[in-house]
């Protein structure tokens, strides 16, 4: 037997492209290595007119001579052997991100007064057939879009893509695409980075000159978020901390936050673990197959965040996208779903509709059957039952068919629809003068209501009359008309 060193055709390249980075996603990965650079301003720097670039300049350490090379390595680096703070794992983000967007990729670096510029350019590669970067020189540097912004700096980073074929394939309206895509991209990075955008030490990202905002997929500043428990979960003696939320309904959300890409409409499908690794968000919504996406739990997030000694066991992807629980952990995590999404639901609920769990008379009523549900106008309220008594036979059929229609043709659908939108509820408040008309109702009715004292301890637990504050006051005054 022996040894027999096959060194891979530069074709390779081309099929490392393919790795399944989206732009949000490559953009995030060299953001990660401006922040483990100490950057504290990162510029996104991208040409809106001819689409030609898209450039990162940073404000970090820079990287000497040998670090540059070594960073654009097509080998990667083991987890083991990177910084526990690195939010990095593999060491492969600079070249397999860029290079999946586009097909040259520059970086010009400086540190301690020293310049260095390296490319990789794809045609030239395999127009040679070699694997050999290019030694950027003064007159090719001077080429590169920005680079003397960095030249003027004591340290940084550059970072810039040219010939985006994959970033614009297919687009019509190259400078429009470009456009589009900056803005998802300002969600995403505040979404990706909300940590590290705010709070003492905070760093700034712009793109095109406009500052990206934290965006908090919490909503810890509302006052209608119900943080749940928090718990600290152990495995193999590292610390998984655990914190659930249930958002405020979508009638209690403001008006920027009802704009939002991961509300509104598409809360539903941005509910679930929302997983943290050193403070960046690596995954984002989805139960990990542990439950479905239901319209009654949309409200349930919960915070994950996980040391990087877990990488391993938690199946971290190179492009920092995805992450699979490990099975010491799926059955708590089963348990905490169970919890979150319950106060969720209970949030959406038809509340209070079944007799048995309430004291409070409800217009409408939930009847359980075989196989389902439906609803029903509730004939035991006092304004449906004072009506009938005044009705002449011949008349209380045409008001029971009413009744039954109105249960029957419900828009149960147009309702679900809009509430699976997040479209805030308008409710109307009735006002005093109606609330005397219905009771001048009950009143001329007659029957065992009609006497004041008996009246209002029933009627406290009726709708709509049970969240009136004065109901003894008023309805004393409208029993003081007929004296």
């Amino acid at each position: 037997m022996r040894d027999e060193i096959l060194v891979p055709g530069v074709e390779l390249l081309e099929s490392m492209r393919s790795v399944g980075y989206s732009f949000d996603a490559a953009v995030a990965d060299i953001i990660d290595n401006s922040i483990a650079a100490n950057a504290k301003h990162i510029h996104v720097l991208a040409d809106s007119v001819d689409a030609t670039y898209i450039a990162f300049l940073d404000d970090g350490e820079g990287m000497s001579d040998d670090e540059a090379r070594h960073a654009l390595r097509l080998a990667g680096t083991s987890g083991n052997m990177r910084d526990s703070r690195d939010l990095g794992r593999f060491g492969l983000g600079l070249k397999t991100a860029s290079l999946s967007q586009c097909r040259r990729l520059s970086v010009l670096t400086v540190q301690k007064g020293v310049l260095t510029g390296l490319q990789w350019d794809l045609d030239h590669v395999l127009s040679t057939g070699s694997w050999s970067i290019r030694v950027l020189d003064q007159d090719d540097i001077s080429q590169i879009p920005h680079a003397g912004q960095l030249e003027s700096s004591v340290s940084g980073t550059l970072v810039v893509w040219q010939s985006l074929d994959y970033l614009l394939a297919g687009a019509h309206d190259p400078s429009l695409e470009v456009a589009e895509r900056l803005a998802s991209l300002r969600h995403h990075l505040g979404l990706v980075f909300q940590r590290f955008l705010e709070g003492r030490g905070a760093i700034r990202i712009d793109i095109n000159g406009v500052r990206v905002d934290a965006i908090d997929p919490f909503l810890e500043g509302n006052s209608k978020t119900q943080p749940g428990p928090h718990e600290n979960v152990v495995i193999d003696g590292h610390v998984v901390s655990v914190e659930p939320f249930t958002l405020p309904h979508p009638s209690a959300l403001t008006a920027r936050e009802r704009r939002r890409p991961d509300f509104g409409a598409a809360m539903r499908e941005h509910q679930g673990f929302y997983v943290y690794r050193n403070r960046r968000l690596i995954s984002s919504g989805g139960w990990f197959g542990l439950a479905k996406l239901d319209e009654l739990s949309k409200q349930s997030r919960v915070r994950v965040d996980i040391p990087p000694e877990l990488d391993h066991q938690w199946q971290l992807d190179i492009k920092k996208s995805r992450v699979e629980p490990p099975q010491a952990f799926r059955s708590r995590f089963r348990q905490i779903i169970e919890h979150v999404t319950g106060a969720s639901k209970r949030m959406h609920r038809f509340r209070g509709r079944s007799q048995s769990r309430t004291e409070t008379t409800h217009l409408w009523q939930v009847i359980e059957e075989r196989g389902g549900y439906r609803y029903a106008v509730n004939r035991a309220h006092p304004m449906i039952s004072g009506l009938e008594a005044q009705l002449p036979p011949e008349k209380r059929l045409l008001l029971s068919q009413t009744l039954q229609d109105l249960a029957t043709y419900f828009p149960a659908p147009d309702l679900y629809m809009r509430m699976a939108d997040s479209q805030p509820q308008i409710t109307t408040k009735v006002s005093d003068d109606e609330l005397r008309d219905r009771l001048r109702a009950i009143r001329d009715a007659g029957g065992s209501l009609a006497d004041p004292d008996s009246l209002v301890p029933a009627l406290r637990r009726v709708e709509p009359f049970n969240t009136v504050g004065n109901l003894q006051g008023l309805v004393m005054q409208v029993w003081e008309e007929n004296e």
